[in-house]
């Protein structure tokens, strides 16, 4: 890479991260499940398609520690012996360096072209040594089968082969195929990845890792490219010694005899779906066009009504054509933003065993739902709530093994994570089977701190006890620690499922275990309204947040305030707003009987009187910039048909400024 960053070297910061966030994931599964071969396998294949990678974009010190990681797993899998702790410490502290290092080239690539090696120095040494110290017990003697394949001479030199298919190949499929044969002519072919039958249907751009047994020299492999179409940056070089045997898919065979690759078939239903990676940015610019053609569509229509009546049914006709289409449009940008919950759970398992080996607890982690696809502005969002609901579940719920036997719980805890789809929300469940809350120290602390009084917190029900955890500030730990106990929580996880349009819950059974659910729109960008117009100004309310619409004569009572008035609704009585006074407009409604909107939010239900209610409009949301992102009572702005801006409401924030009486200010 001494004349400039290699052109696939963004392509490699993207699979490196995804592959070794999986790699992560899978060690503490191995941890768990040492006797499972797949597992094994799989990470595996993690290091070696990272150094295969890291090869081909000249990163060496990554290709040295994913080797010597690699060497160690496969002498830990071929021994047969349950890993020890202290081995998946040091493959994990590998995968903290590797991810490290590829977080240093994303930073600057230019500074990852002269990778440090004196830093690696140790842990190099440490993998090297660990790796020998494993005892792998000699294989004895089968008789190779029918169908054996062929002796491959374990002297014979290897050779790694690295390259890559231009971007304007129209069939990498069929180009891997042509260069898996032209390696056989030359050699023994032992692995391929991705193989022939996995690059059918893509498209170019792909890097493409070989290795293969053969005595010819480096310069006749090399040779073998030659008249191959579409072939980029061939890269052949010797193969470092493993320390330990290789793990091809399947079963390991005997020493001395390595299954190469055989002709690859392709039938039309094992050809994969054709996939290409997009820049989350691209996408997001791609919406906000897609927006854009969309308000324009609107105000056509706002401008097809001044049309003399023999030309406007037609022009209404195309114009909604253009907006089926339109929406469509808008639709898809949407769907190809979606995101796998795994994206987000996969990230866990490593936090998990850390923190649980921190405190000395032993947990155990089960993910149901992970294809569950959100949005990715929500994936993104989720990161840190979701974190410090597990970390919580850890340190607050699960007990310690010694306590879980007293308690007749089996020794291991169990968090369970699981996400699903219901209609056009997304339920997450984040649930342990520990010691749950204490509605008596809720209350308490509730108390203590001033939040509540001692008689308010007698009536309170245990349920409505296990609200109090959402307190600002409020923590049951008697003094804070490492992890907990500052006061900083479920308040700010609250607030922030709050932020996206969400709603977080908590159920709780002492002795048994605590479930925190949360419920999520599919989408942040996409909002049905409820236009509602006050003192002259048009203002948006979710409609996921209206019960019903109403209308009630005030006038009877002296007039409309701050103060709680009282509405009959659907057989129980509400709290009534004025949303005039509260953003302090002359209402223009004239005397009589008041349109009013009935809203619930976190199991409030309120009401708030208007001048007009307007109609209905589905819109795309945007988000509110600097100064109006400090307003409470504001959730973000859209653009009507006629071109006119409107400000959407939170309905929680509205109803806690009505609360305090306030008003606010400069909202019109």
């Amino acid at each position: 890479m001494a004349d400039g960053p290699h052109k696939f070297l963004p392509l490699f910061i993207t699979e490196a991260g995804e592959t070794l966030q999986q790699l992560g994931a899978e060690l503490v599964k191995l941890e768990q499940e040492p006797e499972g071969v797949p597992v094994w396998d799989a990470i595996f294949r993690r290091l070696h398609s990272l150094k295969g990678s890291a090869a081909t974009v000249g990163l060496k010190s990554i290709v040295e520690i994913a080797h010597e990681a690699e060497a160690l797993v496969g002498r830990l899998k071929a021994s047969g012996a349950r890993p020890e702790r202290t081995q998946i410490d040091l493959l994990l502290q590998a995968s903290d360096v590797l991810t490290a290092q590829v977080a240093q080239v994303a930073e600057d690539l230019a500074k990852a072209n002269r990778a440090e090696q004196t830093g690696n120095s140790a842990l190099l040494a440490r993998l090297a040594d660990a790796s020998k110290a494993v005892v792998v017990p000699e294989a004895p003697p089968t008789p190779a089968p029918v169908s054996a394949p062929p002796q491959v001479d374990p002297s014979l030199p290897r050779l790694d082969v690295f390259f890559s298919l231009s971007k304007t190949c129209q069939a990498p499929g069929a180009r891997a195929l042509i260069v898996q044969r032209k390696l056989k002519a030359v050699g023994t072919l032992l692995e391929m990845e991705p193989s022939p039958q996995q690059l059918m249907q893509k498209k170019g751009g792909v890097r493409v890792s070989a290795l293969l047994a053969t005595d010819h020299p480096i310069e006749d492999v090399r040779a073998a490219f030659n008249g191959i179409p579409e072939i980029e940056s061939v890269e052949v070089q010797v193969a470092p010694v493993a320390t330990g045997p290789s793990l091809p898919e399947g079963p390991t065979p005997p020493p001395g005899q390595l299954r190469p690759v055989t002709e690859t078939s392709v039938s039309e239903d094992l050809r994969p779906e054709a996939t290409i990676r997009v820049r989350a940015q691209a996408l997001d610019q791609l919406l906000d066009q897609a927006a854009e053609v969309l308000h324009g569509i609107a105000r056509l229509r706002e401008a097809a009504r001044k049309l003399p009546e023999a030309a406007a049914p037609a022009f209404e006709a195309e114009v909604d054509r253009l907006r089926r289409t339109a929406r469509d449009l808008h639709g898809r940008v949407m769907n190809a933003r979606l995101t796998p919950f795994s994206a987000l759970s996969e990230r866990l398992p490593r936090a998990i065993r850390d923190l649980a080996h921190r405190l000395g607890k032993e947990v155990e982690l089960e993910v149901q739902g992970a294809e569950v696809e959100l949005d990715r502005t929500l994936i993104d969002a989720l990161g840190d709530p979701l974190t410090h609901l597990v970390r919580n579940a850890i340190d607050h719920g699960v007990e310690s093994s010694a306590v879980r036997s007293a308690a007749g719980k089996p020794r291991r805890g169990k968090l369970l994570l699981t996400a699903r789809r219901e209609r056009d929300k997304v339920l997450v469940d984040v649930v342990d089977d520990g010691a749950g809350f204490d509605a008596g120290r809720l209350r308490d602390r509730a108390v203590g701190m001033g939040a509540i009084s001692a008689e308010k917190a007698a009536e309170l029900t245990d349920q409505q006890a296990f609200d109090l955890a959402f307190l600002p500030g409020l923590s049951t730990r008697p003094e804070a620690t490492e992890v907990s106990g500052r006061g900083v929580g479920l308040d700010a996880v609250k607030s922030a499922i709050e932020a996206l349009g969400g709603k977080l819950s908590l159920r709780s059974t002492p002795g048994k275990g605590t479930q925190f659910t949360l419920e999520l729109p599919l989408s942040v960008s996409m909002a049905n309204l409820l236009l509602v117009q006050v003192g002259g100004e048009l203002y948006g309310l979710p409609m996921t947040r209206v019960v019903v619409t109403t209308e009630y004569d005030l006038s009877a009572r002296g007039g409309e305030g701050f103060e709680a008035r009282s509405l009959a609704v659907m057989g129980q009585l509400v709290r009534a707003y004025s949303l005039s006074k509260l953003f302090g407009l002359p209402s223009l409604a004239p005397p009589g009987p008041r349109p009013f909107a009935v809203l619930e939010v976190d199991g409030i239900t309120f009401a708030l009187s208007v001048d007009r209610l307007v109609g209905q409009e589905e819109a795309v949301l945007k988000p509110l910039f600097p100064p109006l992102d400090r307003i409470k009572g504001l959730a973000g702005t859209t653009v009507l048909g006629n071109g006119r801006p409107l400000l959407v409401l939170d309905p929680r924030g509205v109803h806690d400024l009505a609360e305090t009486g306030t008003r606010v200010k400069g909202a019109a």
